[in-house]
């Protein structure tokens, strides 16, 4: 057995060595994804509380850091048109904002694991044809909603964001129903896009 060790301990050697690389470079490659994971934001944008024009819509920060929350812009596609607004800031609130400011105000500072909840879609549907003076469209007129979430995250100086479009489905034997189009929510984290998301946020200020 040593005698086979002898003769062969170049060759032991060079694999141990070659074993030992292809350790450290998984090591470094789960610290890199770990790495990445917490520089990356993630955000939510879901459905709760029901399926009908009733049922509401959740902004969720599942990064694992904070992030602020700074606008959401809802659009509103009806027919072949399509009003965009942004739903920070759309309304004069009350000096009392209860106990979730932030849902009211449509921004601020979310912990990982908070949410913010921006109300009915059938509330939000409402609110955004009266601030853009629609008197002639019904909300049942109204076939699909985009929200775009923007916010800041670590001390980057573009923001970041996150987008999901809901249809509507009026014709639903049990009332309007709302489905999302997407089974995700869409990350803006790209440079491009992060870039795009700054210029309509200017846009609407």
């Amino acid at each position: 057995m040593w005698q086979w060790i002898s003769a062969h301990s170049a060759a032991i050697s060079i694999f141990f060595n070659f074993l030992m690389v292809v350790v450290w470079v998984t090591y470094l490659q789960l610290l890199l994804v770990q790495f990445r994971a917490t520089r990356r934001s993630s955000i939510l944008i879901t459905r709760a509380a029901g399926r009908g024009m009733r049922s509401r819509c959740l902004v969720t920060n599942m990064s694992s850091q904070p992030l602020y929350v700074t606008s959401l812009i809802g659009t509103l596609h009806v027919g072949d048109r399509q009003i965009e607004l942004p739903l920070t800031d759309l309304r004069d609130l009350p000096d009392d904002l209860g106990n979730d400011p932030r849902s009211k105000m449509g921004q601020g500072s979310l912990n990982t694991g908070q949410y913010l909840d921006i109300g009915h879609f059938h509330e939000i549907v409402e609110v955004m044809l009266a601030a853009n003076d629609e008197n002639e469209v019904a909300a049942t007129q109204v076939d699909q909603f985009d929200l775009t979430v923007v916010a800041f995250y670590s001390r980057e100086d573009l923001p970041v964001g996150a987008t999901r479009s809901f249809h509507f489905d009026h014709a639903a034997a049990k009332g309007s129903r709302v489905k999302p189009l997407s089974l995700s929510t869409d990350q803006i984290r790209q440079l491009r896009r992060r870039r795009a998301l700054l210029k309509q946020v200017e846009y609407h200020m």
